[in-house]
């Protein structure tokens, strides 16, 4: 299997509870791509912005990720040249690798679904670099007991490494490729798969949500892959599987 390692830069936040395509989601406003073979090698990259077109970079975006509307105006192009380039990589089997790839995964499902296009979902078989380093870096949310999805540059820390130009689509891709492969090296890598949402609102598009699991009267041990990375493992409710 080869990879297509992304990283997508918004208009602003993201609504989890809410489908891609809800009304005042965030637009994809950046694009940045690095093509990985089998092993992991770079094959070669890319990168595209996206003109605005119904809708404005906020000032609380902007303040993150640089971006402006007149920036994305110079040096843009229409949506559906960055979703063609994503349906190729998608088609030609190629497993998304992103941290936190439920966030770009559902960027880019949006960005389809508003122009009347498959979103994809049924075919995108992603890899998230953020969840397996859940264990590895043992953070607990503040006050609590609870795990903790690590910031990018905390992944990085881990590994020994540093972060830079946080925010900017193509050093996080590029550094999303450097966990990529530090899990790969150690086996921790997790298998490229569809992510479904365990309760999918009524009219959403795709496959129909897994039944509830029934409650058990004791607790029983977490189930773990090969790597022993727990495969339930939900550290944060704010950030739910995508629908």
């Amino acid at each position: 299997m080869k990879y297509l390692v992304i990283d997508t830069e918004t208009n602003g936040v993201f609504d989890f509870k809410l489908p891609a395509d809800a009304e005042g989601q965030a637009r994809l406003a950046h694009l940045a791509m690095i093509y990985l073979d089998e092993d992991g090698n770079e094959e070669r990259r890319g990168d595209i912005y996206v003109v605005p077109n119904g809708w404005t970079m906020s000032a609380e975006a902007s303040a993150v990720n640089g971006l402006t509307d007149e920036f994305l105006v110079e040096h843009g192009s229409d949506v559906r040249n960055a979703l063609q380039v994503y349906q190729n990589a998608v088609e030609d089997g190629r497993a998304i690798v992103a941290f936190h790839a439920q966030f770009d995964c559902k960027v880019m499902r949006g960005e389809f679904r508003r122009l009347g296009l498959p979103d994809l979902f049924e075919q995108t078989n992603n890899i998230c670099v953020m969840r397996p380093m859940v264990k590895l870096c043992g953070l607990k949310q503040a006050g609590t007991n609870r795990p903790k999805f690590p910031k990018l540059g905390e992944a990085l820390a881990y590994f020994g490494l540093g972060q830079t130009w946080a925010h900017q689509a193509v050093s996080d891709a590029e550094n999303a490729a450097i966990l990529f492969r530090q899990l790969k090296a150690r086996d921790l890598l997790p298998t490229a798969s569809v992510h479904y949402a365990k309760e999918k609102p009524e009219g959403t598009p795709g496959k129909a949500a897994a039944p509830k699991r029934a409650k058990a009267s004791t607790k029983s041990a977490p189930r773990v892959n090969a790597a022993g990375i727990p495969v339930d493992l939900k550290p944060s409710p704010e950030i739910p599987d995508s629908f």
